[in-house]
């Protein structure tokens, strides 16, 4: 018998397969899933798809553990749901929001404050393996402060007002190879134009001595605290735990700038699914 583990954003979903005595049999990546953006047979096609690689028995998977950007809500779980089933066809399937990932890989059951700084921004207060409050994101266009999609905005906004450094605006050039007429119709008319805009992300790394980047990440993760963090009642008596290859590529401004904030940063992890593979591990009972 197999359980089934998987942490999902927009930009990528990890999968663990382990067997009765928690050992991994089977690591698979797959496309980020976002029910806000893709129906349940999008999902099950592009899963299935890869999965017929594998040379398991998926009517052996007992319980699969999805977390996934977008799970918010009962209406938006039975998309991941009904996707899923078709596959797992005897499993118990147990949906939750990323943030759970997010506070399970860092926190643990422990008191502190959850949050995702990856292709999205999010944060939860977290006691005793229990959400307690959310401040809603609500996506890209209204939120995610702080967020790879947020630094490429903020990046893109530079181009294309040609406002950029001019050794920033060739190198922009040479990387992605977009006319401006591209990056306008794949924002605007193509599917999922928040991971097209987080692709941008990449761009400041390395580049951290050109002023403009640099107080573009600053001003994104201030940005975070003020609007993530700052409005949770005693929020300086919790610490923080981050996920996300934002958090964790700029780890050294987000530490200063909780430190700033009278804050301290407890765990930051790239990708929670090794964590949350050791939790479903050691759990003989897991709260859904």
């Amino acid at each position: 018998m197999y359980k089934v583990i998987a942490d999902s954003g927009s930009t990528k979903t990890d999968w663990v397969v382990i067997d009765d005595q928690s050992t991994v049999i089977k690591r698979i990546k797959t496309i980020g899933f976002n029910p806000y953006f893709q129906t349940s047979e999008v999902i099950f096609n592009e899963m299935h798809r890869v999965f017929l690689e594998c040379r398991i028995d998926f009517s052996k998977v007992t319980d699969v553990h999805y977390y996934g950007a977008g799970c918010s809500s009962e209406e938006k779980n039975l998309i991941i749901k009904n996707a899923l089933q078709p596959q797992f066809i005897k499993a118990q399937i147990h949906v939750n929001h990323d943030l759970i990932a997010a506070a399970r890989s860092t926190l643990g059951d422990s008191t502190g404050i959850a949050c995702i700084l990856g292709t999205g921004a999010n944060s939860c207060t977290w006691e005793n393996g229990n959400e307690i409050e959310n401040i809603a994101s609500h996506g890209y266009i209204f939120g995610d402060e702080g967020s790879g999609s947020y630094l490429g905005i903020e990046l893109v906004k530079l181009y294309l007002s040609g406002s950029l450094h001019p050794d920033l605006h060739l190198l922009f050039e040479e990387q992605f190879k977009l006319t401006k007429d591209q990056i306008l119709n794949t924002t605007y008319r193509e599917k999922n134009p928040n991971v097209f805009l987080a692709n941008f992300a990449r761009f400041y790394h390395n580049k951290l001595d050109y002023p403009e980047l640099r107080n573009i990440i600053v001003k994104g993760f201030n940005n975070f605290f003020e609007v993530r963090i700052l409005p949770y009642k005693n929020y300086k008596k919790y610490p923080l735990g981050f996920v996300g290859s934002i958090a964790y590529f700029y780890r050294d401004i987000l530490e200063e700038v909780a430190e700033k904030h009278g804050m301290e940063i407890k765990k930051i992890t790239r990708c929670p699914i090794e964590e949350l593979t050791q939790y479903h591990s050691e759990k003989e009972t897991i709260k859904v």
